[in-house]
């Protein structure tokens, strides 16, 4: 990291009081949540929605239908036969993964989509991705109902590219530049609170919002706190997967960055070995979303 130059820490610091002011005004842009995602997720939500309903439902939104087909006929879930009708696809898929499908379909397309930095919002999206699949395999080997633990890991970092749009637009009317480097300690500094504003328009569980508020400082967790450790936890191994590219986990690499989490957790050695034999499982899937 080159040392910032003083005219780039003083367009940082603007930059960050005008994103702070934004936020605690309620002023950054928050996308809705589309209409045919958002029924679906509620439909799925209630966990007796009819097939056809559904059905229905996806094939008001095109984008949405085809993001569907192509995850049930993924890898990750390696039908015999090709999928090729919606029910098909539901029934595939099942109703909790068919709502998670919808909720990253619309992240995808309306959150993770930032004009002039493609490759860092795609990078963000791979990333949360990842840590969605960690959180359900963490889940697995805890026995514990992986469900809100997989919302709060997909919408883990959604703040981030919330807040790299309000910036750009900070810095256009400015006429600031910034490099990534010192923008993005900004962005990580406010996306938790910037990311707690988007589950709260999109009508996410209270675990949600406090998992992105805290998942970067556990202790302020009130009500959550296994959301937000899982959340945590998730968030470091896709971190340090990423960092080792082709190379497998070790658990001595992990227990050496994640030991603290991993014991307020309870999963010991034992366990974290049938944790990281999922890695193969876990980039499948990471890679159907993204």
């Amino acid at each position: 990291m080159t040392t910032a130059t003083p005219q780039a820490l003083a367009v940082g610091q603007r930059l960050r009081e005008r994103l702070a002011d934004r936020l605690a005004r309620s002023e950054l842009d928050l996308p809705l949540l589309p209409e045919a995602a958002a029924r679906v997720v509620a439909l799925c939500r209630g966990g007796e929605a009819d097939p056809r309903e559904l059905a229905s439902t996806l094939q008001r939104d095109a984008s949405l239908a085809a993001h569907v087909l192509r995850i049930a006929n993924s890898a990750a879930y390696a039908p015999v036969e090709p999928i090729v009708s919606l029910q098909q696809a539901a029934s595939r898929l099942g109703l909790q993964m068919l709502g998670q499908v919808a909720l990253a379909a619309a992240l995808q397309g309306r959150v993770f989509d930032v004009r002039g930095h493609e490759s860092w919002a795609q990078a963000l999206w791979r990333h949360s991705a990842l840590t969605a699949a960690w959180a359900r395999e963490i889940c697995r080997v805890r026995r514990s109902n992986g469900e809100t633990a997989y919302l709060c890991a997909l919408l883990h970092d959604a703040g981030i590219p919330i807040l790299l749009q309000a910036a750009t637009e900070e810095l256009r009317r400015s006429a600031g530049v910034l490099a990534r480097e010192h923008l993005e300690p900004i962005l990580i500094e406010l996306h938790g609170e910037a990311g707690s504003r988007l589950a709260e328009r999109w009508s996410m569980p209270p675990c949600v919002r406090e998992a992105m508020q805290c998942h970067h400082d556990i202790e302020r967790a009130l009500g959550f706190g296994d959301d937000v450790r899982i959340t945590a936890l998730a968030d470091q191994l896709s971190h340090l997967l990423e960092d080792r590219g082709d190379s497998a986990l070790s658990v001595e690499r992990v227990r050496a960055a994640c030991g603290l989490l991993l014991d307020t957790l309870g999963i010991y050695d034992d366990d974290l070995e049938r944790l990281l034999a999922r890695e193969g499982s876990v980039r499948q899937q990471a890679e159907a979303f993204a």
